[in-house]
C-alpha cells in the first residue's frame, strides 16, 4: 500500500505507468522523506526545495505538502513522517488534471508572500487545485476533510490571496500586506418601488429612456427593471457568492432611486474599529434614502466610528458629496479620487480625507461630448486592487489627465476607455472579493460586451472572473449601472 507520506514525493521524471508508480514507493520512503520536509524558514528554500512540497504559513500553524506526480490513491485517513510543530497540514494535489499531463509544483500552484499572504498565478485557477486538510493528533496528523478547494482552505485559515500583480500593487504602494481594495458582504436595494427620478435628471444625462422600448405605466417599468434586477441578483450570488443584504422599498418612502444605495452611505475597516460614514445628497428625494431603520442595521455592524456629513445640505451654500459616486477610492494606497462636479464638493472631499485618515484627495474636471459637467465619479473611473479603467479623453485639461494618469500608473495598469464605452457603463464597474477570497469584477452585460477582448484580456490578469447581468433597462432609465447597485460592506477590524 502506498505510503500516505508519497503525497510529499518529488515529481516523477521517468516514464511510468501509474500502477508502476505506486509499486515503487516502499514504507522506508517515509523517514527520508520526513526528513526532506524538516520545517525551516520559507524564506530560504529554493525553488527546487518548493518542489519537494513545503510551504509554512500562519506563525507556523499550517504547513503546505504537495502531492507527488502520479499519486492517484484516495487521500489517507492518517499522515505520518512529517516533521512539524504545526497545528495543520494540507496537502495540495491536482486532481482536476488529465493523466497524461505533468503536474504543477506547489512553487507553481501558489507562492508565499509571507506569513498571511500567499499569490497565485491566474492561469492556476482553470485547473482548480484541491487540499486534503489534516490536524494534529499526538505524533501523526488525522484527516479532517478533503477534496477542499484550495482558496476556500486559504480563505478559513486566514490566509489572505492576491493575484500574482496585486502584490506589486501593494509593495508600490507602501502598504500593509493584508490591506483589501474589495470586500465579500455588500448591500443593495431590490427597485420594488423604482421609477424614473425626474429631480435626478436634471444632471444626470446617462437617463436618456429605454432604447426601442415603451412603457405605458410605471408599474409596467418597475417590472421590466425587476426581472433585470433579479438576474443581476443572481449572478451577485450565486456565481460570484457575494453576501449580499438585500433591502426593499415602497412607494411610500418617496425614494425612486433607493436602487443605487451606494451614494447615501459607505463603510471602511481602515480606521481602528471601522467607520460608518453618511453623506449629503443634492436632490430632496435622494435625501430621504437615508432611511433610520437601514443606518439602525448598518450601526448593529459594531462601527466604533460614525460620521454624518449629511448636515452640510442645510447650509446656507449647501455641499455635497454623494458617497462613492463621487469618491472612487484607493483604499490600498488611501488615495480618493474625485471629478468634479454640483455633486461632488473638492473641499467637503478633503474633509473626509482627514476624518477617514486618507492621504491625498485627486481631483479633476471631467465632461462628456457636449462639455458638460459628469455628475459622478464612477461612471468614468474605477479602481481595482491593481487595475484602473478611465476615461481618460474626458478629462480635457491636459496637466489634470497627466496627474491623474501618473497617479493611478504608479501602482495599476490602466485600461484607457473612450466615451462610447463610458456610455455603455463600462467604468461603472466594482471589484468585489468572491467566496474564495479572489477578486472579481462585476459589470452589466452592456459594459461587458463593449469592452474590446484585448481590454477583458488585460483586466483577467488581475481578477478571477468577470461577473455580468443585463440591465439595459435600469441603465437607461435609471441612469446607473451594476456599480451604482452595489453599496460595499467592509467589516470592522477586529
Amino acid at each position: 500500500m502506498l505510503s500516505s507520506i508519497a503525497r510529499a514525493l518529488p515529481k516523477c521524471r521517468s516514464v511510468q505507468s501509474p500502477i508502476e508508480r505506486l509499486s515503487r514507493v516502499s514504507p522506508q520512503a517515509t523517514s527520508v522523506v520526513g526528513q526532506r520536509l524538516k520545517s525551516t524558514e520559507s524564506s530560504g528554500l529554493s525553488d527546487d526545495e518548493y518542489a519537494v512540497g513545503h510551504l509554512d504559513l500562519a506563525n507556523g500553524k499550517l504547513k503546505l505538502l504537495c502531492a507527488a506526480e502520479g499519486n492517484w490513491t484516495a487521500p489517507s485517513p492518517t499522515l505520518g513522517g512529517v516533521e512539524t510543530d504545526a497545528d495543520h497540514v494540507a496537502v495540495v494535489r491536482s486532481a482536476l488534471v488529465p493523466m497524461d499531463t505533468s503536474w504543477q509544483s506547489l512553487n507553481q500552484l501558489v507562492k508565499r508572500v509571507n506569513d498571511k499572504v500567499v499569490s497565485i498565478d491566474p492561469s492556476v485557477l482553470k485547473n482548480m487545485p484541491l487540499v486534503d486538510a489534516y490536524v494534529r493528533s499526538g505524533s501523526s496528523y488525522v484527516l479532517q476533510e478533503n477534496s477542499v478547494c484550495m482558496l476556500k482552505y486559504f480563505k478559513s485559515q486566514g490566509v489572505c490571496v492576491r493575484m500574482e500583480p496585486a502584490v506589486q500593487t501593494v509593495l508600490r504602494a507602501g502598504a500593509s500586506s493584508t490591506v483589501k481594495q474589495s470586500t465579500n458582504e455588500v448591500l443593495m436595494m431590490a427597485p420594488t418601488a423604482f421609477q424614473s427620478n425626474m429631480q435626478a435628471a436634471q444632471d444626470n444625462y446617462f437617463m436618456a429612456g429605454a432604447k426601442g422600448q415603451t412603457f405605458s405605466t410605471n408599474e409596467a417599468v418597475r417590472s421590466k427593471v425587476l426581472e433585470e434586477y433579479r438576474g443581476l441578483y443572481h449572478v451577485l450570488t450565486q456565481e460570484a457568492g457575494l453576501k449580499v443584504n438585500l433591502m426593499s422599498h415602497t412607494e411610500l418612502h418617496g425614494t425612486p432611486d433607493a436602487c443605487f444605495p451606494n451614494n447615501w452611505f459607505s463603510t471602511h475597516a481602515n480606521t481602528p474599529g471601522g467607520t460608518l460614514v453618511l453623506y449629503p445628497m443634492k436632490t430632496p428625494n435622494r435625501q430621504l434614502e437615508r432611511r433610520p431603520d437601514i443606518i439602525n442595521f448598518l450601526k448593529s455592524k459594531s462601527y466604533a466610528n460614525f460620521v454624518d456629513l449629511s448636515v452640510t445640505e442645510m447650509d446656507a451654500a449647501p455641499k455635497y458629496l454623494e458617497g462613492t459616486g463621487s469618491l472612487v477610492l484607493d483604499h490600498i494606497g488611501k488615495i480618493a479620487y474625485v471629478a468634479i462636479s454640483e455633486r461632488s464638493d473638492v473641499k467637503l472631499a478633503e474633509h473626509w480625507a482627514d476624518k477617514l485618515g486618507f492621504n491625498e484627495v485627486v481631483a479633476y474636471h471631467c465632461v462628456d461630448r457636449e462639455d458638460r459637467a459628469i455628475y459622478h465619479t464612477n461612471v468614468v473611473q474605477a479602481v481595482g486592487t491593481s487595475f484602473s479603467v478611465l476615461v481618460g479623453e474626458s478629462i480635457r485639461d491636459a496637466s489634470e489627465r497627466k496627474h491623474v494618469m501618473a497617479k493611478l500608473n504608479a501602482t495599476r495598469e490602466v485600461v484607457d476607455i473612450s466615451y462610447d464605452q463610458m456610455d455603455s457603463f463600462c467604468g461603472n464597474v466594482l471589484e468585489v472579493e468572491n467566496d474564495k477570497g479572489l477578486p472579481v469584477l462585476a459589470m452589466s452585460s452592456q459594459a461587458h460586451d463593449a469592452f474590446t477582448p484585448a481590454q477583458r484580456a488585460t483586466l483577467l490578469k488581475h481578477v478571477a472572473a468577470l461577473h455580468h447581468a443585463p440591465i439595459p433597462t435600469l441603465e437607461a432609465i435609471g441612469g446607473g449601472g451594476v456599480r451604482c447597485c452595489i453599496a460595499e460592506v467592509f467589516a470592522p477590524l477586529k
